[in-house]
């Protein structure tokens, strides 16, 4: 398919300018005529300003440029054909331009190519008035770029980034490398310098994990222009602090979603007792019959297996039906050492009978200023068992 009397020509970015260097067609729809290092640059298109990255398809139809990835460089060219095809096929006879160019104002010339014929740049074009809400500051700094750039472009300053040398962070490094997955590969925050420099302010790990291996050709990069290294450090700090990290219960609910054995099989235990599991990690807001200790049913199943665990969550649920559970996790923890390791043969249905000695906020007020989850379930282990030998067998 092509349109009548309107020729198209292709160009293919590579990397690097002097092995990939820009046809003579291209060139004059380049802004500003700036080409980065890499073969990138703004393109001025019929849509306005495109950017050409790395790995992109240039496409003049006509007298009008295109960019888009190579993936879908020939869709884009389909779409740009068949929209045009009509007006392509529209009849041009004499008559009918003659009778199209008597409706025309000749004295109009207003139009974009009057403007330049006269050596003068075009007004841009009219744009709705943007509605003065004043409950929120004014904005600050410009709009960012969007750009594809190899990972060898882009620097770390160590006067404000944090080492990534420590353990986690090799191990979240490796991760990452390992398994490396384009769809979480989020654009990194990218400061550019006044030399052109690239520094990196948020995603070092991103960048560490593309850097030790060799197949990634590109990072996305979200860059800005920043006036000093400590409006860079500044904007680190804000990030950081604004970034809401995801507790134990949203990465619970997450893997479940997402089919993670482990947090399938703890669901499914937790549910067979008639628990549900909590969104929430503050005790004031959970309501009877949530469970929030995830992490320790995990320690514990790994140790034990599914059947102690199962075993002391169904007496918890006999003996607290209707009450929030504020010190399961250390009620748990006690019943499953308890039934691990009895001082004696344990008889359940009197361990059971120990459990009703105190109610859920009695238990809890025997916590009181109690520090550290191990400390914390050793505690109602030996209440358990005092209440074991009361409790007539």
């Amino acid at each position: 398919m092509k349109l009548a009397g309107a020729d198209q020509q292709f160009h293919y970015v590579k990397r690097g300018v002097q092995e990939n260097p820009l046809p003579e067609w291209l060139t004059p729809f380049v802004v500003g005529g700036l080409i980065e290092p890499n073969g990138s640059c703004l393109l001025q298109s019929r849509f306005g300003q495109m950017r050409m990255h790395v790995g992109y398809v240039a496409m003049r139809v006509g007298s009008f440029v295109y960019a888009y990835h190579a993936s879908e460089a020939a869709q884009r060219l389909a779409e740009i054909l068949t929209e045009a095809e009509p007006c392509a096929t529209l009849p041009k006879d004499r008559e009918t331009l003659d009778s199209e160019a008597g409706r025309v104002d000749r004295s109009d010339d207003t139009d974009d190519v009057s403007y330049r014929a006269r050596g003068q740049t075009p007004p841009p074009p009219a744009r709705p008035a943007l509605k003065d809400d004043r409950r929120y500051a004014p904005m600050k700094g410009m709009p960012p770029s969007i750009e594809n750039r190899h990972p060898s472009e882009l620097r770390i300053d160590d006067g404000y980034q944090r080492s990534i040398d420590t353990g986690p962070s090799q191990a979240l490094i490796d991760r990452i490398a390992r398994n490396w997955d384009w769809r979480m590969c989020l654009p990194l925050v990218v400061s550019k310098r006044e030399d052109g420099s690239l520094y990196v302010i948020d995603g070092q790990h991103r960048l560490a994990a593309a850097q030790r291996r060799n197949d990634i050709p590109f990072l996305p990069c979200c860059v800005s222009v920043y006036g000093s290294v400590e409006d860079e450090a500044a904007m680190f700090v804000a990030m950081n602090r604004q970034r809401r990290q995801m507790n134990r219960l949203d990465d619970f609910h997450a893997a479940q979603a997402g089919g993670d054995e482990e947090a399938t099989a703890i669901a499914a235990i937790i549910h067979s007792v008639g628990f549900t599991v909590s969104r929430k990690t503050g005790s004031a807001t959970w309501v009877p019959g949530e469970v929030a200790f995830t992490s320790a049913i995990s320690s514990v199943r790994k140790r034990h297996g599914d059947g102690i665990v199962r075993d002391a969550l169904q007496m918890m649920a006999d003996a607290f039906p209707d009450e929030r559970l504020t010190a399961g996790s250390s009620i748990f923890q006690a019943l499953c050492r308890i039934m691990v390791a009895p001082p004696e043969p344990i008889d359940t249905d009197r361990l059971h009978r120990a459990l009703l000695k105190f109610n859920m906020k009695e238990w809890a007020d025997l916590l009181k200023g109690a520090k550290g989850g191990d400390h914390r379930a050793q505690i109602i282990r030996e209440m358990l068992l005092i209440a074991y030998d009361e409790v007539a067998a």
